[in-house]
């Protein structure tokens, strides 16, 4: 299986590594030791009873990683069209500065996603309201200032991107832009639900994704200034 890698990636430098013993941990153990960037991961189903209450592999390690987790859920040909998920608010500059980065090396589309669990009281009511989308981007409010900053990150960048809004339960509306919209990537911030007991009884929006998406799902948890001198040279 090795072997075979090294062939996908001939004009890369590859160390490999086999490590007995329970694999979260070994994979925790190995970003710690490697100073990452980025861990990849393919999606795989627990297999064993015991493994039911628990998460899956890749959702385990997206939720304990201290880097950015990349899980794959089928092989993409090409990377041409991006869906960039900005509802986290505390976690949406590095999550978009991430998506421009790859949108500039593979010259996709993109779509940055905007979720909110309730429409604007000014707007209920109103059939559709992406129609209303000029007007909500003009208001002096805390989503039209993130709207309008997620804008100009990208365009900052170079990177022209398609603005989205959707209100209803987030990962219910992400998963459905995602099909709809036939992406193939999703790149979503960690939630900090994950790091209290929330988080692991009820479950949250990333790793809710990671469960459910059909296409590659990058989870964006640290940004350094290398990619960021990278996407200055693009």
């Amino acid at each position: 299986t090795l072997d075979t890698a090294r062939l996908w990636i001939p004009d890369l430098g590859v160390d490999t590594s086999v490590q007995i013993g329970a694999e979260i941990n070994a994979i925790l153990e190995e970003i710690n030791r490697g100073n990452y960037d980025l861990v990849v991961l393919k999606a795989r189903q627990a297999i064993q009873i015991k493994d039911f209450l628990s998460t899956k592999i890749g959702q385990r390690v997206a939720r304990q990683a201290p880097i950015s987790v990349l899980v794959i859920k089928r092989p993409q040909p090409q990377l041409k069209r991006i869906l960039i998920c900005t509802s986290g608010v505390d976690v949406a500059d590095p999550v978009i500065a991430m998506g421009s980065w790859l949108a500039q090396a593979n010259r996709a589309r993109v779509t940055l996603l905007h979720v909110t669990g309730a429409v604007p009281s000014m707007y209920t009511g109103l059939p559709k309201i992406e129609e209303h989308l000029p007007e909500i981007l003009q208001a002096d409010t805390p989503m039209a200032r993130h709207l309008r900053q997620a804008a100009s990150l990208l365009a900052e960048k170079n990177v022209e991107a398609e603005l989205e809004l959707r209100h209803g339960a987030v990962a219910n509306e992400i998963l459905l832009e995602a099909r709809q919209g036939n992406y193939d990537l999703i790149l979503l911030g960690a939630s900090r639900a994950s790091t209290n007991l929330t988080g692991w009884l009820m479950g949250d929006v990333t790793y809710q994704i990671i469960n459910d998406a059909q296409c590659p799902v990058l989870v964006v948890r640290r940004y350094r200034n290398v990619i960021d001198e990278e996407i200055k040279g693009v």
